[in-house]
């Protein structure tokens, strides 16, 4: 992977839920998601608990949606991805 910081959303269940990939050293330094209207308490789980999960697993392979916000997280690990393919 390309360092660099790489932008991509996907839609969530109350619309698009962007994220912001930072590339450093070819492994993933750090995942944020942007502003979106997830549901606070259900979709905002898989909002606080996947980056970190994604950047410990150097992607989105081998981890596990947030139970309930299926949704939220199919959108999180799908922008994620699309970022990745252009790093």
């Amino acid at each position: 992977l390309k360092d660099g910081e790489y932008k991509a959303s996907s839609k969530g269940i109350g619309g698009d839920v962007p994220v912001t990939v930072t590339i450093k050293d070819g492994k993933i330094a750090k995942v944020e998601v942007g502003e979106n209207s997830e549901t606070q308490g259900i979709g905002s789980k898989a909002i606080e608990q996947l980056p970190a999960a994604i950047v410990a697993a150097n992607g989105t392979e081998g981890v596990d949606g947030v139970s309930g916000a299926t949704v939220t997280s199919k959108a999180i690990f799908d922008a994620v991805n699309t970022a990745l393919a252009t790093a």
